[in-house]
């Protein structure tokens, strides 16, 4: 009898050491799972990218303000300014008033940024006189002339340029782009790239990095 009562006993005993080891094995499984299980998040779709070729300097993705307003430069309007000059430039027809540029476009006039070689009499109101090394160039309005020697009026004495790498000027137009590059603010308008920068007087400014050639 006291036999039959040690073995159950040892039986008993045997089936709750079962009982442990597998509920251990399931936890270590559920350990196991935990730590090996993978999330995905959703991407965020108000970010555009863009690259540009042909520039050597911007090798990685731009991204951009998704909250980037449509530029003013590309608004149509139906009359001309009064004391508006017209201008023919490449066999295309311009007309300039204050700064301001526009072209013919349909039935009505669509605001542009002026072409490089164009030429004006006079400079817009509020232009700023700039010296970066030896060249001098007037800006106005993310525009940037050079005074030229002719001997015809007529022809203009202002021609739209490039500014030289390193031009700072005070502002930078209302439509230009904020741009990421490698994590970093840059501004883009009219082809060419401005970053922030601190003056030594403690004053904000934008200097010019870079000028697309195709500007």
């Amino acid at each position: 009898m006291k036999t039959v009562i040690n073995i159950l006993k040892i039986c008993l005993v045997l089936l709750i050491f079962s009982a442990t080891e597998s509920t251990i094995a399931q936890r270590n499984n559920t350990s196991r799972n935990r730590a090996t299980s993978e999330r995905t998040y959703p991407k965020n779709n108000n970010q555009s990218s863009r690259s540009f070729r042909g520039d050597g300097y911007r090798t990685q993705p731009i991204y951009r303000n998704p909250r980037y307003r449509y530029p003013r430069h590309h608004r149509v309007i139906t009359t001309l300014p009064r004391h508006h000059v017209r201008v023919i430039y490449r066999g295309l027809p311009y007309y300039y008033y204050s700064g301001t540029y526009y072209t013919v476009y349909g039935d009505g006039y669509v605001i542009v940024l002026p072409p490089v070689g164009f030429r004006v009499t006079v400079l817009p109101v509020g232009y700023v006189r700039i010296i970066t090394g030896p060249s001098v160039v007037y800006y106005h309005s993310g525009t940037y002339y050079k005074e030229i020697e002719t001997s015809e009026e007529i022809e203009g004495k202002y021609e739209i340029t490039q500014p030289p790498v390193g031009t700072q000027v005070k502002d930078i137009h209302k439509d230009a782009e904020e741009v990421i590059l490698d994590g970093k603010v840059f501004y883009e308008y009219n082809n060419m790239l401005y970053k922030k920068i601190s003056t030594f007087d403690g004053n904000t400014a934008y200097e010019v990095v870079y000028i697309s050639e195709n500007n």
